[in-house]
C-alpha cells in the first residue's frame, strides 16, 4: 500500500442534514454519533482524509456533487481514492485497509450495501471518467449491479467486500439492532433506544456521556486540508 499516493474521502452530510434527508424521527445523536465513529476509524488507518459536508459539496444533484469531491481529492495528486460515508455503523478500519491494499489500475473494490448500493469504493484515477460517472444510477438499488457491469468490461476486475447496512430509513434500524455485536456499545445503545417507542435517546446520551467523554473534533474548513496522520 502506497499512503502516499492513496487518500479516503468521507463523503456525508451533517448530522442535521442527514435527518432531514432521511426523516427519522430523533435521529440528531445518532448521526452526530455515526460521525465521530467515521472519523475514528479513518483516523486508525492513517492514511489522508477530507471531510466534504453539505457545505464542500458543489452540483445540482447527488452524482454530481460526489463526482466533484471525488475530482477534488484526485485534483491534489493522489492516485486511489477510497470513498465511503457516514451511514455504515458496521464499517471498520480494516474495511478501509483491506481496499488501500487492493485498489490499483485494473481492480476497482467496493464494499456493497444490503440495499444495492455501496457503503465504500475504492478507486484508481485512471478509472474515474468524470462523465459517466457522473451519470450513474446514484441512488438506486441497480448502482453496484451496473457499476459491475460498466467497470468488468475489458480486463479489469472488482473486489468486492464483505455486505454490509446502512442507516436510510427506521426499518435500517431494526435490522441494525439484530447485530448489536458488530456496533460499538454507543452506537448499540443509541440505535436500540429508536427502536424502542418507550426508550429516549437523550436518557442513553446522558448515562453513556461519562464512558464516552472522548471525541473527535470536526474540522470546518472547505474542504480540508490532507491531514497527514502518519
Amino acid at each position: 500500500m502506497d499512503k502516499h499516493n492513496t487518500a479516503i474521502l468521507v463523503f456525508a452530510l451533517t448530522s442535521q442534514a442527514e435527518c432531514k434527508r432521511k426523516k427519522i424521527d430523533n435521529c440528531g445523536t445518532l448521526f452526530s454519533t455515526l460521525s465521530e465513529h467515521s472519523l475514528n476509524i479513518v483516523s486508525r488507518t492513517k492514511l489522508p482524509y477530507f471531510l466534504f459536508t453539505e457545505k464542500e459539496q458543489h452540483g445540482d444533484s447527488f452524482g454530481e456533487r460526489f463526482t466533484n469531491a471525488i475530482q477534488a481529492v484526485f485534483d491534489l495528486g493522489f492516485e486511489q481514492v477510497i470513498t465511503i460515508g457516514n451511514d455504515t455503523p458496521q464499517l471498520k478500519a480494516t474495511h478501509l485497509l483491506k481496499a488501500a491494499e487492493n485498489v490499483k489500475k485494473d481492480t476497482l473494490v467496493l464494499g456493497p450495501s444490503a440495499d444495492g448500493g455501496f457503503y465504500l469504493m475504492g478507486l484508481h484515477r485512471e478509472n474515474f471518467d468524470r462523465e459517466k460517472f457522473k451519470d450513474l444510477p446514484w441512488q438506486h438499488s441497480m448502482l453496484v449491479s451496473r457499476l459491475v457491469t460498466e467497470f468488468t468490461l475489458g480486463n479489469r476486475q472488482i473486489l468486492q467486500l464483505e455486505r454490509l447496512f446502512d442507516i436510510d430509513t427506521r426499518w435500517d434500524l431494526g435490522i441494525l439492532s439484530k447485530f448489536s455485536g458488530q456496533l460499538t456499545p454507543r452506537i448499540g445503545q443509541i440505535i436500540l433506544a429508536l427502536t424502542n417507542p418507550e426508550a429516549s435517546v437523550q436518557t442513553f446520551e446522558i448515562s453513556l456521556s461519562n464512558q464516552y467523554s472522548s471525541r473527535i473534533p470536526q474540522n470546518k474548513g472547505s474542504p480540508l486540508k490532507a491531514q497527514s496522520l502518519m
